[in-house]
């Protein structure tokens, strides 16, 4: 048996018990773990090609598998300033005015990562970065990637001058007089502006996509659940592949947005299966609704702001229809729903697709940051898979007197964070 990776004087964690094994070291054959046992025993096994590297008391873990990632978008959305830091609207308006300085004139300027807390008690809107965005073309990434700033130049280039109607419950926000704001909600109403604004090639879109997976290899991650794949997604994911500079085992998920016809379902469906040596399309991504923080949550009262009422879904009975396709095909989904009502209608959605008797379709729902006791028993009862993200809720947040989502929703989010908001 060829022995190529020996490690030795390491730390085994246990990924069952979460204990270190009474084991120092491990040999590698075949892309598995071949054997464990003590040093002088598993350097034997070591050939002249042999990798045998000394970890001098290094914690070996198992691979870690994310299972929410979005490695292109990701990569694409984090480019720019980097607003992250940003805690208050001074602090923002100076890290601006910096990028200001830098931009060639009539140059775009791309922000991501900000935080509506910056605002304080103002609203959300271009008007209070005016005085250092005055002419400037800038599109600003909130930090919950569903809504964005974009200034009044990116406005009037991109055309956007009032209020429009989308598929999905996506918002160009507009004051009492019918005057946009510069806050745009969901992804068809950032679209209006980002797809005027520079974009870049197809190669600097793979070479961002190729440094985000390492970056995820370096952090420990050997794999991870892919949930977008739209446009060269898959593309990329097969020319890195084929290059062997896919550093990660990659299950992914394309999307299925509200408006999709026959034809974009059958081709979700006929898509299932294709993939690689280390990517696979697996299953398909759907959204319910939106973020609390933005009010395009979908839940069962009103939030403090009369927000967060409405399903992504214009029509929530559509999605069951396709949920019911999906599931007759055998093909698993993963919903993104975070409001409570969101949450319901999906599990609602995947009982009745259960109606018709087949079995071993498994359904995820991601994030699910409110939940009432009742929905709660029902992942279980339907066999559903819980799918949350610990810090989705709770980064970039403060705690507020009042919760957004009001005392009641509040009590039973999930998972519950000392002194973070529910979003």
């Amino acid at each position: 048996m060829r022995t190529p990776l020996v490690l030795l004087s390491a730390r085994l964690l246990d990924p069952v018990s979460g204990a270190f094994l009474p084991d120092t070291a491990l040999a590698v054959s075949d892309g598995r773990i071949a054997s464990l046992g003590d040093d002088r025993d598993i350097r034997a096994l070591a050939g002249p090609s042999t990798t045998v590297i000394d970890l001098k008391g290094a914690v070996v873990t198992p691979g870690l598998v994310d299972g929410h990632l979005h490695p292109v978008s990701g990569a694409e959305l984090t480019h720019g300033l980097d607003l992250s830091g940003c805690t208050d609207l001074e602090s923002v308006r100076e890290a601006l005015a910096r990028e200001v300085r830098r931009l060639a004139p009539g140059a775009w300027l791309h922000g991501w990562g900000l935080d509506p807390n910056a605002f304080g008690d103002r609203p959300v809107e271009s008007a209070a970065l005016a005085p250092v965005l005055d002419g400037v073309p800038a599109f600003l990434l909130l930090f919950d990637a569903h809504s964005a700033l974009a200034s009044e130049r990116a406005l009037e280039l991109a055309g956007v001058d009032g209020p429009r109607r989308f598929d999905q419950a996506a918002e160009v926000v507009c004051d009492d007089a019918g005057r946009p704001t510069g806050l745009l909600l969901e992804d068809a109403a950032c679209e209006l502006v980002e797809r005027v604004a520079p974009q870049p090639t197809r190669e600097e879109r793979r070479a961002r996509l190729a440094t985000t997976l390492r970056a995820m290899a370096a952090a420990g991650l050997t794999g991870g659940h892919a949930m977008d794949a739209n446009g060269d997604s898959l593309a990329f994911y097969a020319e890195l592949d084929a290059a062997g500079e896919l550093p990660l085992r990659l299950r992914v998920a394309p999307w299925c947005q509200p408006g999709t016809d026959a034809a974009g379902l059958r081709a979700l469906i006929d898509g299932q299966g294709a993939g690689g040596t280390l990517w696979r399309t697996a299953g398909v991504k759907l959204f319910m609704d939106g973020t609390i923080d933005n009010g395009t949550a979908w839940l069962e009262r009103p939030d403090c702001h009369g927000e967060s009422t409405h399903a992504f879904w214009p029509d929530p009975d559509a999605y069951t229809r396709v949920i019911g396709e999906l599931h007759a095909a055998g093909v698993p989904t993963a919903t993104h729903a975070i409001g409570d009502a969101a949450v319901r209608h999906a599990l609602d959605a995947v009982e009745k697709a259960q109606a018709d008797g087949r079995r071993g379709v498994r359904h995820r729902i991601e994030h699910i940051e409110t939940v009432p006791d009742d929905t709660l028993r029902r992942f279980a009862q339907l066999g559903v898979i819980a799918s949350m993200q610990p810090t989705h809720c709770c980064d970039f947040t403060r705690a507020p007197t009042t919760p957004t989502t009001g005392h009641a929703a509040w009590a039973r989010s999930v998972p519950p964070v000392p002194g973070a908001a529910g979003t």
